[in-house]
């Protein structure tokens, strides 16, 4: 479930409201500019696993459930309520669960026809269909096995899989937003064809080999033009896209009469206040401090720890934004491409581990806004293994696990190398960062300086971040500075870390290992907890001794947010809420 996911879940959180922390009354002409630090590369929520096209498509479409920021409890969007689930005792699914889900009566779509089960029966098929470019988000749908609707009430339907999976009401639910059949498929290409001939993967290849109808839908589907496009941007939630130019801003434009407004007593993740959201693409620090101190910015995350300072202690920025700092649900690390002969044994990556001094990074380069983590995993849960000892700055150490692996200064340059096949090798190194991250610039500059007296030579490779990301994602790399989302509820670790997330999923370092692959398929099958807990450990111990990454931290979060608007930040990315914000007296 792309939505479960650490890196993908976390966006759907970005229309929850917190009613309870704005006034009142509603303000109905109010513009809010966001700036964001990239350019999204597109806004399909079901296409994309890039986090900026998710801050918007989460507004324009809309997920079943969602999170609740304060509770990290699910709670229904679309739905009267929570999905209610049984246990199939019989039949062909004997082992499986039943979910049964209803839509909430007022739900429509901009046409005004109502959103029905056959629109979620739509998005299955899209999603599974082998020509879409969805892989990232396949694997956690493979337990579904049909969906039934209720012949009395086209709102309402049972999901029935094959299993009991840990996350299966989550995945059920809140894997991808309900689309449009009427907007996607004007056709009917899909419609006609039975969902059973979706849910089953041999079946699915087979048919789309000998059925056109799922190439053409898929040739759309996944067009520049259904991702970016008015005509294909047509979702249920509260705004609608109107424009996006280039490099420069994204907008969307709230409902008239939208549906949600009426509900939001009962349902308040269903606000939606500003008329207007406008992200503004701004990569450059220095840039966006600057139209931030003009306030031709209201909201921005990802603010260098040394200029967030500097203008939190300013008179003219602290008068009139408020600056957060709550903790971040996300992880800094350094992905090591283990396909590499350079990369391959786990000692080179323990050293590289030992030859980095992560304390005076944060402490220098972060401000200490950042706290050392072992594995990816949330530190606050109960499944974290709080046993495994953070890896210390240590160059003996780091010189010893080289020459354990065979790499030494057999030349005396400096550089340790290694004869591997036939040829000699020198450690040498590049590593790729996103070139307007000027924190991420300046740790490896100091990772540059460490390494280098472990006999490591790291070359610093600045990529603008969309370059940067396909790179990763094509194994077009040695090393990489990035960051991802941890998950607020139960860890899925199979697309970052199973084998076969090689291609497809996010398992960007290769990270392979059997022993990982067995205990990460026994997890998404364990419903107890302790059992659960007790798997969940092992697969950190495993992955801290393999050190696929170079686990760094966790960030503190550092918002800063108009005084203009009454809100609140989160812990959750991106830690602020657009569609909560209310305009209110500045003293």
């Amino acid at each position: 479930m792309s939505r479960i996911v650490s890196f993908i879940l976390l966006l759907c959180i970005t229309i929850f409201l917190f009613n309870a922390c704005v006034p009142e009354t509603e303000v109905d002409d109010t513009t809010v500019i966001v700036r964001l630090r990239a350019e999204p590369d597109r806004i399909n929520t079901v296409l994309t696993t890039d986090n900026y096209a998710r801050q918007i498509g989460d507004y324009v479409f809309m997920y079943l459930m969602t999170v609740n920021p304060q509770t990290f409890e699910y709670e229904s969007l679309m739905l009267k309520s929570l999905p209610t689930f049984t246990d199939i005792t019989g039949g062909a699914y004997k082992g499986g669960v039943a979910y049964t889900l209803e839509l909430l009566e007022e739900a429509v779509w901009d046409n005004g026809t109502p959103v029905t089960a056959n629109d979620y029966v739509f998005t299955l098929k899209a999603t599974l269909n082998p020509r879409v470019q969805a892989q990232q988000i396949r694997p956690f749908l493979e337990f579904i096995k049909d969906v039934q609707i209720d012949p009395n009430n086209p709102k309402k339907f049972t999901v029935i899989t094959n299993q009991k999976y840990f996350l299966g009401m989550e995945a059920v639910a809140n894997t991808v937003p309900v689309l449009p059949e009427y907007i996607f498929d004007p056709k009917g290409l899909l419609k006609n064809i039975p969902i059973t001939e979706f849910v089953d993967t041999a079946k699915v290849e087979k048919l789309a080999q000998t059925n056109p109808a799922l190439q053409q839908f898929a040739d759309v589907f996944n067009s520049s033009d259904a991702s970016r496009s008015k005509n294909y941007l047509v979702g249920c939630g509260p705004y609608r896209f109107e424009e996006w130019q280039a490099g420069q801003k994204v907008v969307l434009v709230k409902k008239e009469n939208w549906w949600g407004d009426k509900l939001t007593d009962r349902f308040p993740a269903l606000i939606a206040r500003p008329a207007r959201i406008e992200y503004r693409i701004i990569p450059e620090i220095a840039t966006t401090v600057a139209a931030l101190k003009a306030q031709e910015v209201d909201v921005s995350a990802e603010i260098d720890p040394k200029d967030f300072v500097e203008m939190r202690d300013a008179e003219l920025t602290n008068k009139n934004y408020n600056f957060y700092t709550p903790p971040s649900l996300q992880f800094g690390a350094i992905y090591l491409n283990t396909k590499i002969p350079k990369l391959a044994d786990k000692r080179v990556r323990r050293a590289l581990a030992h030859a980095i001094n992560l304390d005076e990074i944060i402490e220098t380069v972060y401000n200490g806004f950042a706290e050392r983590i072992t594995v990816p995993v949330n530190p606050g849960a109960n499944y974290y293994d709080s046993n495994l000892k953070l890896i210390d700055f240590n160059i003996e150490k780091a010189k010893s696990l080289l020459k354990e692996a065979g790499w030494e200064d057999t030349n005396n340059n400096g550089t340790v190398d290694k004869l591997i096949n036939g040829k000699r090798e020198e450690m040498i190194l590049t590593c790729r960062v996103t070139a307007t991250s000027e924190t991420g610039k300046n740790a490896l500059l100091l990772f540059q300086g460490t390494a280098k007296q472990a006999g490591i030579n790291i070359e610093i490779v600045p990529r603008e971040f969309r370059t940067m990301m396909n790179e990763v994602r094509n194994d077009e790399y040695e090393m990489a500075a990035s960051g991802r989302t941890i998950s607020p509820t139960l860890w899925e670790p199979n697309q970052d870390w199973h084998s076969e997330a090689m291609q497809g999923g996010s398992n960007h370092a290769n990270f392979q290992n059997a022993q990982a692959d067995r205990i990460i398929e026994q997890i998404r099958g364990t419903l107890d907890e302790k059992q659960r807990n007790d798997l969940y450990k092992q697969l950190q111990g495993i992955i801290y001794d393999e050190q696929p990454c170079i686990f760094m931290f966790q960030p503190t979060a550092r918002i800063v947010i108009n005084k203009r608007f009454k809100t609140d930040a989160s812990t959750l990315p991106p830690g602020y809420f657009p569609n909560t914000f209310k305009l209110q007296e500045v003293q």
